[in-house]
C-alpha cells in the first residue's frame, strides 16, 4: 500500500490547460464587490497544531496543479492555467466578534488560487481556507484540506496517485460523458431540462437586499482596489438529539433530511417576504440555487477541482404554509433531477454560451438576480477519515476537530449563501451574508429561525386539506 502522504508532485504541462465553460464562467463572475471564493473554516481543540502543519500544506500543494495556478488570456483561444507559485501557511489573529481574519483577494492573473491562515490562540486554533471557484468547488476543498491534515498528521491514507493518472483526470474534468457514445446517450433524458430554460430566464425572482445591487461595495470589502476582504458569516449547529429528530421526521415524511432543510430554508425567506410586502410577498419567487456534485467514481484520482453543477428551485413564498407538500414537491423535483441527468444542464449551457455573440460575458452581465440565495448540502462528511481515531474524533496531531463550516461565494442580487453538513451527527450550518444588502441582525434572526425548523420536534407536519405544492 503507498501511503497518500507519500504521493509524487503533480505538475501543469507547460503550455498549460485550457479552462472548461464552467470554470470560465467563474472567472468571469469574479467581482471586487463580490470574490468568486469558497471560505472555511476548521476549529481545533485539546492541543497545538501539529509543529509540521506549514510545511505539509507546501507538499499537499504539490498534488494540486490547479489551486497553485494562474490563468492567462492568450491572444487567441480560451484562457489557460499555467503554473504559478505556491503559497505559505500565513498566521493571523481573528478580531473579536469576526469569522474570519482578513482573506487575502485571490487574483486569478497572478495565482495562486488559494490561501490558507493558521490562527493560534492559548488552547486551540484555526484554519482558515479560500479558495477561487474557477479552481476548485466545496468537495474538491474539502478533500484536499484531508490530504493536508494526513500529512500533517503522519497518517497513511488511501493508496496515493500517480502523477499521469491526476493528470488525466484533471483533463477530463469538465466532461459530462466518457465518450460520443455515452453523451449521445444522455441526450433524450437531457431534454427533459429545457422545459425549466425558459422560466429560469423570463421569471423574476424575489431578492432578499434591501439595497440594489449597484449600491456600493459589497460586504467585507473596502473598495474595489483593496487587497483584503472579510466575508460575514454566522453559524450554528445541531446536536447529535436535534439531528436524530430531523432523521425521524423525515423518514416519516417520506422525504430525505435534505428535503426538509430546503423547507424550512425557503419557509424562513417566505416569512420575511410576506412580512415585507403583506399584500403581494406570498405571490413572490423564491428560487434556491443548489450546487449538485458531478462526482462518480470514475474521479477517484481527481484532485482540488470543479466537477459541479447548479439546479434550481422555485417555489412561491407562500408555499411555506404547508411544508409537507413543500417537502414532497423537493423529493419529486430532485427524483426528476437525477432520473434524468439533469445537473448537466447547466454545464452544457455554459458550453453553448462560449459560442454565442456576447459569450460567457453576457451571461454573467445580466443585471436581474439569478437566484435569491444559495443552499449547498455537503451531507456527511470525514466519515471514513483515517485521521479518525477510536471514539470517531478526526485528530490532527493533539489537535481535535471540534467543529467547521464553509460557505459558497455571493453575487450580486443574491444576498444570502447557506451551507450545511452533517460531521460526527452534528449538523452545522452557516451563512455568507452580505452585510451591505442585508443586515447582519436579521441574517442572524433567520438563522435562529431555521435552526429552530430543523430542530423542533418529531411530530409530522399536518397537510391542509386539498392542498399540494407542484414541482417546478
Amino acid at each position: 500500500m503507498v501511503s497518500r502522504t507519500d504521493a509524487q508532485p503533480c505538475a501543469l504541462p507547460p503550455a498549460g490547460l485550457p479552462l472548461t465553460a464552467f470554470e470560465e464562467f467563474m472567472l468571469l463572475d469574479d467581482r471586487p464587490s463580490h470574490p468568486m471564493a469558497i471560505v472555511a473554516r476548521f476549529d481545533f481543540a485539546d492541543g497545538p497544531p501539529p509543529p509540521g502543519l506549514a510545511e505539509a500544506f507546501g507538499a499537499a500543494l504539490r498534488q494540486e496543479p490547479l489551486l497553485t495556478a494562474r490563468i492567462v488570456r492568450p491572444p487567441r483561444g480560451r484562457p489557460r492555467w499555467v503554473a504559478a507559485e505556491p503559497p505559505a501557511l500565513e498566521v493571523a489573529e481573528i478580531a473579536a466578534g469576526e469569522s474570519v481574519p482578513p482573506l487575502r483577494r485571490i487574483d486569478p492573473a497572478r495565482g495562486p488560487m488559494i490561501g490558507a491562515t493558521l490562527v493560534e490562540r492559548a488552547s486551540d486554533w484555526s484554519i482558515v481556507v479560500a479558495v477561487h471557484h474557477a479552481a476548485c468547488d466545496g468537495l474538491g476543498l474539502l478533500g484536499f484540506v484531508e490530504r493536508w491534515f494526513l500529512r500533517a498528521a503522519g497518517r497513511e491514507g488511501r493508496r496515493g496517485r500517480d502523477p499521469a493518472d491526476t493528470l488525466a483526470a484533471v483533463d477530463k474534468r469538465g466532461r459530462v460523458a466518457g465518450s460520443w457514445r455515452e453523451f449521445l446517450g444522455l441526450l433524450p433524458r437531457l431534454a427533459k431540462g429545457l422545459e425549466g430554460v425558459g422560466q429560469f430566464v423570463s421569471r423574476e425572482v424575489a431578492s432578499l437586499t434591501d439595497r440594489p445591487p449597484g449600491a456600493g461595495a459589497s460586504s467585507g470589502t473596502e473598495g474595489a482596489a483593496a487587497d483584503a476582504w472579510r466575508p460575514t458569516i454566522l453559524s450554528a449547529t445541531l446536536d447529535e438529539r436535534e439531528v436524530e429528530r430531523l432523521e425521524r421526521r423525515a423518514r416519516a415524511a417520506g422525504v430525505m433530511v435534505n428535503d426538509l432543510l430546503m423547507t424550512s430554508f425557503v419557509a424562513t425567506l417566505g416569512r420575511h417576504l410576506e412580512g415585507r410586502d403583506p399584500r403581494h410577498g406570498g405571490a413572490a419567487w423564491i428560487r434556491l440555487a443548489t450546487p449538485l456534485s458531478l462526482r462518480t467514481k470514475s474521479d477517484h484520482r481527481l484532485p482540488a477541482a470543479n466537477r459541479v453543477s447548479m439546479v434550481f428551485f422555485d417555489r412561491r413564498a407562500a408555499d411555506r404554509r404547508d411544508e409537507a407538500a413543500l417537502a414532497r414537491s423537493f423529493r419529486e423535483e430532485m427524483d426528476v433531477i437525477r432520473t434524468h441527468a439533469l445537473g448537466h444542464v447547466l454545464p452544457l449551457s455554459l458550453e453553448v454560451g462560449r459560442w454565442l455573440p456576447g459569450g460567457l460575458r453576457r451571461t454573467v452581465a445580466r443585471p436581474q438576480p439569478q437566484s435569491t440565495a444559495v443552499l449547498s448540502n455537503l451531507g456527511g462528511c470525514f466519515v471514513r477519515s483515517p485521521l479518525l481515531d477510536d471514539a470517531g474524533c478526526l485528530r490532527v496531531g493533539a489537535g481535535r476537530l471540534a467543529g467547521w463550516w464553509m460557505v459558497p461565494p455571493l453575487r450580486p442580487g443574491t444576498a444570502l449563501a447557506a451551507a450545511t453538513h452533517e460531521t460526527r451527527g452534528r449538523r452545522t450550518v452557516a451563512f455568507h451574508v452580505d452585510a451591505a444588502r442585508v443586515p447582519p441582525a436579521r441574517a442572524r434572526a433567520w438563522l435562529a429561525e431555521l435552526v429552530e425548523s430543523l430542530a423542533r420536534d418529531d411530530r409530522p407536519v399536518e397537510t391542509a386539506p386539498g392542498a399540494e405544492v407542484a414541482a417546478r
